[in-house]
């Protein structure tokens, strides 16, 4: 059985994720307390005692979505499960390159802090929104940030979730005139629009001042060759090189994130796994391929369900090698 893992980071994070999977698993209460030691943060009260507002501020979302998809994967690979292929959603990208061997927790830790750092500053000087627009196609969407867009005011489609969910992010007179357009047409389609936090990401050439700023941070760390192959989120290609991880890492901050191509790649495989808080990507696959076997892992009984699934096929595997 072929297995991918798909990673999800900003948006996903919930107080009391992966709560059950600590009180259990002194493997994980010890990633904990690494995390803890390394931002000087502790992370237990955040990912289980803090607030929704409180865990939804770009440095706390990113590093703790990344703490626990990192520790799930360490928790599968225990038990056997390792994956044929991960891909990161956003932020996820971190947690996919820790599960591939391709980057330690402090470098993840350290990176996403630093990002956010940089990322609120860069924000406060600029008047930025994001909205979340389910309803239209890309084209169509597309066109609009099209039409808004002026010499001074930038809109751009920064995140593709599926073929009719996208977030829309830029300058906020500019997002709002897409909001507009994309309003006139409930009439004839069924649009919903919400608020989305600007921690979500610009994905565009807005944000290129916070990549100039970070590549000096990235020097500072060791992205190693992959273990498993990683579908990276801007062109979908597949990585295996420690360097064009570096590459990518800055690419995606300044590139919209194209979600259903990684997916599309994603269903070639027999099983895929969501490793991290929430089922928000479980719930886009299912509605792209209905027919593939996708899971989230969340608690203990959820590791069990894809223990199950899995160790048929090495005990097989295991089996042949010794005939």
């Amino acid at each position: 059985m072929k297995v991918a893992m798909m990673f999800p980071g900003f948006q996903s994070q919930f107080v009391g994720m992966g709560k059950e999977l600590y009180d259990e698993n002194r493997m994980m209460q010890e990633l904990f307390e690494q995390a803890s030691s390394c931002l000087d943060t502790n992370f237990v009260k955040l990912c289980f005692a803090s607030s929704d507002a409180e865990l939804a501020q770009a440095g706390n979302a990113y590093t703790s979505t990344f703490l626990i998809g990192a520790a799930i994967s360490q928790l599968l690979k225990e038990k056997g499960v390792v994956p044929d292929v991960v891909a990161g959603f956003n932020h996820g990208v971190y947690a996919a390159l820790f599960a591939a061997g391709g980057l330690s927790l402090p470098d993840g830790l350290y990176l996403l802090n630093k990002f956010a750092s940089l990322y609120d500053e860069f924000q406060k000087e600029m008047d930025l929104s994001a909205i979340h627009v389910s309803g239209l196609t890309q084209k169509e969407i597309e066109e609009m940030c099209h039409k808004a867009s002026t010499q001074d005011e930038k809109v751009f489609v920064s995140v593709y979730e599926t073929l009719t969910q996208q977030i829309v992010a830029g300058n906020k007179p500019a997002v709002e005139r897409v909001r507009d357009m994309a309003s006139a047409l409930s009439d004839e389609k069924k649009i919903s629009i919400e608020p989305v936090e600007l921690a979500v990401g610009l994905h565009s050439a807005l944000v290129d001042p916070v990549i100039d700023q970070l590549k000096m941070y990235l020097n500072k760390v060791d992205f190693h060759d992959l273990s498993v192959p990683m579908i990276e989120s801007v062109q979908a290609n597949v990585l295996t090189k420690g360097d064009d991880v570096r590459e990518q890492i800055l690419a995606r901050i300044n590139s919209p994130v194209m979600w259903p191509k990684v997916m599309e790649k994603l269903a070639e495989y027999d099983l895929i796994i969501e490793v991290g808080p929430g089922t928000q990507l479980t719930n886009w696959f299912k509605q792209m391929y209905p027919e593939k076997k996708v899971m989230a892992v969340n608690t203990p009984d959820d590791i069990k369900k894809v223990v199950a699934l899995v160790q048929p096929s090495t005990e097989t595997t295991a089996q042949n090698s010794q005939d």
